[in-house]
Order: structure tokens, then sequence, then C-alpha cells
């Protein structure tokens, strides 16, 4: 079509994706490698793509072994929503998209697993100690992952009504039902201050941690934090948010805390029949427990500061 630019039907598409930043950025990248005279390079007019380029596109992402299987599904998928998306905005631009002649070939980089890698008290205080100094915000955020174990997904979808300082506990809802996580007695302090301060932001957000934008943390900007952490500390690990609820769960075992104890703490799913002091134990023996069991005790405490 006569007078459309190829950006500026990439920015019509990414246009629709404006409600996340972290979404127009992973879209606009994967089509970089279809367009980039540093990959693919494909150097003529949008309307001008062919079946052939299709297919040929494809051959290439199947042929790299730079990036994971995961990683070429990922560009193959949102190069084929963005051909669709051209298809129905404009008129008279029509192709047919391949389905039955696309196989991956097992040519591709092996991602990388971190499903071992545990911290040490030491590394956790590191990296805590790093955010207390650069980031307020993810210092609490990610504290009360460490000392909770939580599931990262659940800790960024706590609303400020999920919090209880007096009690020392968060409440989640998910698909096993109502969980609760404890935390120390020395976060009391931090998340009093927060929340002081929390409550006097005008937001329409309930969220209970809110990012410069005062929106909700996403998951993408939260791991791209805690691995650039990681890596400014040299700390030569392959730490996620996962790595958090491993390690607090790790630690226990080495202090000798039993199965039960771990499971009741992390708030695993229960099946067995044995374990009927679950649902006998009270708030306070739940406090107990947690105290007792606690890894960091004396270890990430310190003055808490107004941010």
């Amino acid at each position: 079509m006569i007078g459309i630019t190829n950006q500026e039907i990439i920015d019509r598409y990414l246009k629709r994706f404006s409600h996340s930043k972290q979404s127009q950025s992973m879209r606009k990248y994967c089509l970089q490698y279809f367009f980039s005279s540093k990959f693919f390079g494909y150097t003529g007019e949008v309307f001008n793509i062919t079946k052939r380029d299709v297919l040929d596109y494809f051959d290439y992402l199947n042929h790299l072994n730079t990036i994971c299987l995961q990683t070429k599904h990922n560009k193959w998928m949102i190069f084929r929503s963005f051909l669709q998306f051209i298809m129905e905005y404009y008129d008279n631009f029509v192709i047919v998209i391949p389905r039955y002649s696309i196989q991956w070939k097992p040519i591709h980089k092996k991602p990388k697993s971190n499903k071992d890698v545990v911290m040490t008290k030491k590394e956790v205080k590191k990296v805590l100690d790093y955010m207390y100094n650069n980031n307020y915000n993810y210092f609490l955020l990610f504290r009360l992952l460490a000392e909770t174990g939580m599931r990262i997904g659940e800790l960024l979808y706590l609303d400020c009504k999920n919090l209880n300082i007096k009690k020392r506990y968060v409440e989640t809802e998910g698909k096993t039902g109502r969980k609760i996580y404890y935390f120390s007695e020395g976060l009391v302090q931090y998340l009093t201050i927060y929340m002081k301060e929390r409550m006097i932001i005008e937001t329409d957000s309930n969220a209970l941690f809110l990012s410069i934008q005062k929106k909700r943390y996403s998951l993408r900007s939260t791991n791209h934090y805690i691995r650039n952490c990681v890596i400014r500390l040299k700390i030569e690990k392959w730490i996620s948010c996962h790595t958090f609820r491993r390690t607090l769960n790790t630690l226990r075992k080495r202090m000798g805390c039993p199965k039960e104890d771990r499971k009741i703490l992390l708030c695993h799913k229960i099946s067995d029949v044995n374990f009927n002091c679950y649902v006998k134990l009270n708030y306070n023996d739940y406090i107990q427990l947690y105290d007792k069991w606690n890894p960091y005790k004396d270890i990430i405490d310190g003055k808490a500061r107004k941010f």
C-alpha cells in the first residue's frame, strides 16, 4: 500500500499492547529477528511478504543454535500474530501462514536450568543488603519473598488487605485454597513504616508493592531486577525469584526441620493422612513453628529506615 512504512505498521501493531510496556518491548524485539540486518534481515515492504519469505524465516529460526527452543517458538508465534494483524487490519493483504511444514529441529541451545541452585545465608544477606541500599521497595519485596518462601506470582498479586502486620502474616488464595505465610518480627518494623507511606499514595491499584509507575510489579521486571542484582554482586549462580523458596526450604532441612513442618510452613498441599497436626494448629502454634525454623534469625535484621 502506498504511503505506509514498515515502521508505521509495526507501531500500529504494538499499539494494541500499550496496556503493557513489557509486552510491547518483547514483541518489538522479537520482530527485529525478522526485519533487522543482524538477523534474518527482510528489507522489502511488509505488504510484499510472501509465503516463501515466511518459510525462509522459519528455517532461519529453526537453524539458530544461539537461542533455546522456547525462545524460537515465542518469536515465531509473535511473527504469526503480526501477520494475522496485518491481514485483519489492512485491506487486500492475504498470506498463507504455513502450518504443516513447521517442524522444529533439535539444533537449538539448551535452556539454562537452576532447579538445583540454592543460596547460602551469606548470599541471601548480600543480595538483600544490596537492595536495601539501592532500591528499598525491592528490598521489602525480596525480603518478604525470602522469609515466607512464597511463590513470586503469589507475592506480586498481594493487595494491601492481604498483609497483617500485627499477626505477622500475608494471606493468599490459590488453586489449593487459602494460604497463610508468616514472616519474622524483624520485618514488622520495616513493613509498618512502609505501609504508612503506601496508604497515602494516590493510585487506583490495590497492590501491596508498587513500581515507579504506581502499578503492580510484573514478573518479567522482577526477574530482570534480581538477575542484574546477582550479576553486579558477582554471585556465580543462576538465581531466580523461585530460588528464594527453594533456599528457605533447604536451609530449614539443614536445621533439622521435619518434612511435615517444612510442608506446613511453605503451604504445600497436604495429602498425607499422617499430617493430622496440620489441622490442629492454631495461630500461636504457627508463629512458634515459624520462629523455631527461621534460618535467617539474627542474619538479615538491621535498623529500619524511612524511605
